[in-house]
């Protein structure tokens, strides 16, 4: 049956056949963009001061080799075997990226911002036998290493491939003077040594073998993602179905595309799976430049790239555009190359989208997805554009709306959106009993309360599942909860999401304590020691009772209604 949302699509969309996506590895992606694009520039990393380096396809291809030698032929790794890529937006991780996956291997890729503990458990749960961490978080290391399988540890720098004179002066203001470069007693090599290894050793490798085996539907990245259930959880992705996400994206944005190849803001982070997929993986598709911004606070820190560089696509979260609209140096003219504006991780508000339009005469497309389906889910098409709205099924995927029992409901009716297609996840690793919850028969359920109306475009309304959305992160409540119920004097502990204007939600916690020793202070630092700082309650109260279960789960929709109403 044909569906309503198709009438938005193009013949090749409508048509949709992952046999046309071209390179179905990322190996098979970096070769093909190599020849494809050649010395044409492939990643930038722009500090706030304007200072810049840029590698080109070629290079980036040789530097992924060499890097790719090193592991196998210097660290011995074997095929299949966890690499771990701990970084903010620079060339670094392009090259990091692609090196493990010409070796063969699987990434993970890891938040910069995790404390130690968060660390230690993602290096463990992936089985990570190799660390590529930016030496901006050097420290964090030392905590954990001696508790992970982790033999080897790799430093890169924002200044990769900056000139020598360069790297040399802006090294010593970062690590001497602004001391933002910790010290770290954990044995390392940094990725230049890494890469100058691996190039030493290459003479008469056939580099090609060790991702050979490699098929399209095998797992390429070990993506992790914040569940209901406490810690993270890696989300298996294959190679196939993370192009296919890039590739569907390309689809609902081609009539925007230059043909010669786009110059792209990374905002976003590339750990996140809206970057990597829809950013970094699309770019090498269609051949763009991407500019890597390492950090989008203060939103200064943009200034320089829309000066030096025609930016002509970005995607950015609703608290970015929002914060850019009362920057005094964000001025029209500056935006005056762009086609595209992106928006997804969190909900887009109407008011902040349309002051944005107002300003610069551009649209703000927004999207919805999850890391479960390596991205991107719905998406508005460009000839009709819905502010509120997340858009319709994007080529290839096939999305409904369900009650509780699974059953479609009405159009106009609330329901749970659903989703199958080549882009849902192989399940989550080491977790079979989450897997079969998230996906049953096939369908992937979001948690999320959607409204679908005739033509096929979805609103969502709220979230079965207790997920906080804070800027675009997904937060665990359960981990929050169980961080501050290790507390002296703490005797129950429930948290949920509150509104919050800069963040979308924040998390807040109600707690039952014992006696006054316990203080929002103590609470917060309790949370600081061993979350993310996006974690940390924004509110603390101290209440009479948590509402629970009979087996002691907090019923989270009567703690909101007794104490926020």
């Amino acid at each position: 049956m044909t569906q309503p949302w198709t009438k938005y699509y193009s013949e090749d969309a409508k048509n949709f056949d992952m046999a046309n996506m071209g390179a179905q590895t990322f190996g098979a992606l970096l070769d093909a963009a190599a020849a494809t694009h050649g010395d044409k520039p492939a990643m930038t990393t722009i500090l706030p001061t304007g200072a810049e380096a840029t590698i080109s396809y070629t290079q980036m291809k040789a530097e992924a080799e060499a890097f790719a030698v090193y592991l196998r032929g210097v660290l011995k790794l074997t095929a299949g075997d966890t690499v771990a890529v701990m970084t903010a937006n620079c060339i670094g991780f392009g090259v990091a990226s692609m090196g493990i996956a010409k070796a063969g291997c699987i990434s993970t890729n890891v938040n910069p911002l995790y404390t130690a503990p968060e660390l230690e458990h993602q290096l463990n749960d992936s089985g990570a036998k190799v660390l590529v961490i930016i030496d901006l978080f050097g420290d964090k290391v030392d905590e954990v290493i001696k508790n992970t399988g982790v033999q080897q540890v790799i430093t890169l720098s924002l200044l990769e491939y900056f000139s020598t004179v360069k790297r040399a002066l802006l090294g010593f203001v970062l690590k001497r003077v602004k001391k933002v470069i910790p010290d770290m007693a954990t044995p390392h090599i940094t990725l230049k040594a890494a890469l100058a290894a691996g190039k030493a050793a290459s003479g008469g490798v056939d580099i090609a073998e060790y991702s050979a085996h490699v098929l399209p539907t095998d797992v390429a990245l070990f993506q992790y993602t914040s569940g209901t259930t406490g810690r993270s959880k890696g989300a298996e992705l294959t190679h196939q179905s993370v192009i296919a996400n890039a590739y569907q994206a390309e689809l609902m944005t081609e009539d925007l595309m230059s043909g010669t190849g786009e110059t792209v803001l990374v905002i976003l982070p590339l750990y996140h799976i809206t970057a990597f997929a829809l950013i970094f993986v699309a770019g090498m598709r269609t051949g763009a430049h991407s500019i890597m911004i390492p950090s989008p606070r203060p939103p200064s820190n943009l200034k320089a790239a829309f000066e030096k560089h025609k930016i002509t696509w970005f995607t950015g979260i609703n608290t970015l555009y929002a914060a850019l609209l009362v920057e005094p140096w964000a001025k029209k003219e500056l935006f005056k190359d762009v086609r595209f504006c992106g928006s997804g991780g969190a909900a887009q508000t109407t008011g902040v989208a349309q002051k944005w339009e107002d300003m610069t005469g551009i649209p703000i497309r927004q999207g919805y997805g999850m890391t479960e389906c390596c991205g991107v889910l719905t998406f508005n098409p460009t000839d009709d554009n819905r502010l509120g709205s997340v858009g319709i099924p994007v080529p290839g995927m096939e999305v409904r709306i369900v009650d509780d029992a699974g059953k479609d409901v009405a159009l106009g009716e609330p329901g749970e959106v659903i989703g199958r297609g080549p882009t849902v996840m192989k399940g989550y690793i080491n977790r079979p009993e989450a897997t079969a919850e998230t996906i049953v028969d096939g369908w992937l359920h979001s948690g999320d309360i959607g409204v679908m109306d005739a033509d096929g475009f979805i609103e969502i309304v709220d979230r079965k599942k207790d997920m906080i959305l804070v800027s675009g992160f997904n937060v665990s409540p359960n981990e929050i909860e169980d961080t501050i119920s290790k507390m002296a004097g703490v005797v129950q502990v429930g948290v949920v999401g509150i509104p919050d204007e800069k963040m979308g939600e924040a998390p807040a916690a109600f707690i039952v304590r014992a006696d006054d020793s316990v203080t929002e202070e103590s609470v917060v630092e309790a949370c600081r020691a061993g979350l993310t700082n996006y974690k940390i309650p924004k509110r603390v109260q101290f209440v009479d009772e948590v509402p629970v279960t009979l087996s002691g789960k907090v019923l989270r929709r009567q703690l909101r209604d007794e104490y926020l109403g």
